[in-house]
């Protein structure tokens, strides 16, 4: 009887100990708080698809992207979603996926347009660019960007979102990196980015997928994910949610 009871006390502690802490941004469709501080939006539902098929408890937490890598690497939080697979990450994430695919485009003024017929010709603006550090933006733009020189086009680095869309307002620079989803779903609902819009010229195109920190992510909580990912999967419902938002 007491190996019985001592049977159940383990799983029902393995069961309350997947409890975690998911990493979002006010921005966009991918992840939006509401006034009642409810989180809202197609991450959103790529993490509570998983979680829930895990079996899983999760808190959210709003942290900007920069400083949400460096967290995940300390083993601060659980989980980010949408995050590209470099070498580099792998050193301290676990990648469960992918998730979805993932475009990144040159989002600039509609009064002020440039014509992008190739990688190179970003590197040859009047004004600068806008990135985020620590983000990946394909290996060919990132290559391309290490061997910038001073006369090319300057890439400044914004901490959050909005600063990036206070700079193009202001007219201080050329446009922005950024995935052409949240353009075109912000272009509809959002006034900042009403007078936005994308080249048609890909910077790059992969899939991305849900992050979790090696230092919080046993190998048996990191198949159960995967396992429950490889689930949802077959039964059809990561793909409603891209369906939902219009992701292909």
């Amino acid at each position: 009887m007491s190996r019985l009871l001592w049977l159940f006390a383990l799983l029902c502690h393995s069961a309350f100990s997947c409890e975690l802490i998911v990493r979002f941004e006010n921005y966009a469709a991918q992840s939006t708080l509401d006034e009642k501080l409810v989180w809202h939006g197609m991450d959103v539902d790529f993490a509570k698809a998983l979680l829930d098929e895990a079996g899983c408890g999760y808190r959210f937490v709003s942290i900007p992207w920069g400083r949400a890598l460096k967290l995940l690497q300390e083993g601060e939080i659980d989980l980010i979603l949408s995050v590209s697979k470099t070498p580099a990450r792998e050193q301290y994430a676990y990648f469960v996926g992918p998730q979805r695919m993932e475009t990144i485009v040159f989002a600039m003024n509609t009064e002020q347009p440039y014509q992008l017929d190739t990688l190179e010709s970003l590197f040859n603006l009047p004004k600068p660019i806008a990135i985020h550090r620590d983000a990946f933006y394909g290996e060919a733009f990132m290559e391309r960007l290490a061997q910038r020189t001073e006369r090319e086009t300057q890439f400044i680095y914004v901490p959050d979102n909005q600063v990036k869309l206070t700079l193009l307002k202001k007219g201080r620079i050329a446009g922005f990196l950024e995935e052409k989803f949240n353009v075109l779903y912000q272009s509809k609902s959002n006034p900042d980015f009403e007078k936005l819009t994308i080249n048609p010229f890909i910077i790059n195109e992969m899939p991305v997928y849900y992050a979790f920190s090696k230092k919080r992510t046993s190998n048996e909580r990191l198949q159960r994910l995967n396992q429950a990912f490889e689930r949802l999967k077959r039964s059809g419902k990561l793909s409603q949610i891209s369906a939902k938002y219009g992701v292909n």
